[in-house]
């Protein structure tokens, strides 16, 4: 049983108008989250319709549909195209209203000196008022961030959450015939190597300030943890014991890292500050116990043992005690992921010897498989929404990265299957 888990791991700033409000909490009250029907009736750009207004409507769209807030409607269908305009008309930002329309984006694109300017701003489709109105500074290249940054911010209008859309995935390829540490935005663009240990790099895992990554390396030779400054490019060993230094999660407040290390024999869950000091070992037994995962709360671990004779996943206090079994579907269970919102967690199971993605609560119930089809759904992390769950696939060939809704629908791939990309991990 030991084999079989391990090699599994190796491998694979004003309130809404109260309009605004009403429209979005009836439809969470009436039971299932009902979303919030919107338009981007245009993007104004002062040098006609350029490739740039063509990309900033169409990344502003994609952010909005994936936040999983938002119906994004077509203005064509709906009669609300104007053209040739720095700010729609009143009669027609109000006009969206009739058509059920709860908001109504427009944005211009100018240039001042080096820099390009983004002029976002969101209406209320019912009376025509302004919701907000923000300009971004961007150059060339950033500037699709500072399309994603006024998609957060409508997002935020609405919600009072941050939206998804300036997050970050990290991952491992094998673009350079080593396995190394990526990082790309959540849509698969601007991906950027940030190791190069001509080595084989496993389980990235971010910090809760989005500012480091803890992953495992081989690049001395023993499979050694690693946190790597991704602000600056320094690295620093964490922990270094013989044997395995495996499967890095850390705890919401970042004082803290839990890991597998297998110095005492088999592999066992331990924590350790955020430095890597103070270790604290949590498991004891004959089976494996590897793949922690923090609570929101920090108050448990969920983690995957074989205990019972095949991986299934366990949930503890972090201090080791309370541990209860929580997958009995199923003889292979792994890889779990516990959502920011605490509601569930995600894992692999093993179907007629495929694995696929599945979540349970907590407490065990509502055991749900939500992939299916051809090939291996592995890695799966959930998005700091808990909206969506990104994870790796080889349902096309080689190995790609997908993202989908928490129900399991809308699967999309973000990679370019020009090599294998595997171990997803969102960003805060």
């Amino acid at each position: 049983m030991k084999r079989i888990l391990i090699i599994t791991l190796l491998c694979i700033a004003v309130g809404l108008p109260h309009a605004a409000q009403s429209q979005y909490y009836l439809g969470v009250v009436s039971g299932e989250a009902r979303k919030i029907p919107i338009a981007v009736l245009d993007i104004y750009d002062e040098f006609g319709p350029t490739e740039l207004r063509t990309m900033a409507l169409e990344v502003l769209q994609a952010d909005l549909r994936r936040s999983q807030i938002f119906e994004v409607l077509d203005p064509k269908k709906l009669d609300l195209q104007v053209s040739g305009s720095e700010e729609p008309p009143v009669e027609l930002r109000k006009r969206g209203g009739v058509f059920g329309l709860s908001g109504a984006v427009w944005a211009t694109i100018r240039r001042n000196g080096k820099d390009i300017v983004l002029s976002g701003r969101l209406y209320d489709a019912a009376t025509g008022m302004r919701l907000s109105g923000k300009e971004y500074f961007a150059s060339a290249e950033t500037f699709r961030r500072a399309v994603h940054s006024f998609a957060d911010e409508i997002v935020s209008r609405y919600t009072g959450e941050n939206g998804i859309a300036r997050t970050r995935i990290a991952y491992v390829s094998d673009k350079t015939r080593s396995k190394e540490l990526y990082v790309m935005d959540y849509d698969g663009e601007n991906a950027m190597r940030v190791t190069a240990d001509r080595s084989i790099c496993l389980s990235p895992a971010w910090s809760p300030d989005g500012k480091a990554l803890a992953y495992v390396s081989y690049r001395d030779g023993n499979p050694d943890l690693f946190a790597l400054d991704t602000q600056t490019g320094k690295r620093r060993k964490l922990s270094g014991s013989a044997g395995l230094n495996i499967s890095p999660a850390w705890s919401p407040d970042g004082k803290r890292i839990a890991l597998a290390l297998s110095k005492a024999g088999g592999a066992e869950i331990c924590t350790m500050g955020w430095d890597g000091n103070n270790l604290e070992r949590l498991t004891y037994g004959t089976s494996d116990n590897v793949s922690p995962s923090w609570s929101p709360n920090g108050r448990e671990l969920v983690f995957n043992s074989g205990r019972a004779g095949n991986p299934q996943l366990y949930v503890m206090g972090v201090d080791g005690t309370d541990v209860r079994r929580i997958t009995f579907e199923g003889n292979y269970n792994a890889s779990p992921n516990w959502s920011p919102r605490g509601d569930r967690i995600v894992f692999v199971t093993m179907i007629k010897g495929l694995f696929k993605v599945a979540t349970v609560n907590p407490d065990g119930s509502d055991f749900r498989v939500l992939t299916s089809g051809p090939g291996n759904d592995e890695n799966p992390s959930w998005s700091p929404s808990g909206r969506q769950i990104v994870f790796s696939s080889n349902r096309a060939g080689k190995y790609n990265i997908y993202i989908m809704n928490a129900d399991g629908t809308e699967i999309e791939r973000i990679t370019k299957n020009d090599a294998n990309y595997t171990s997803p991990a969102w960003s805060p």
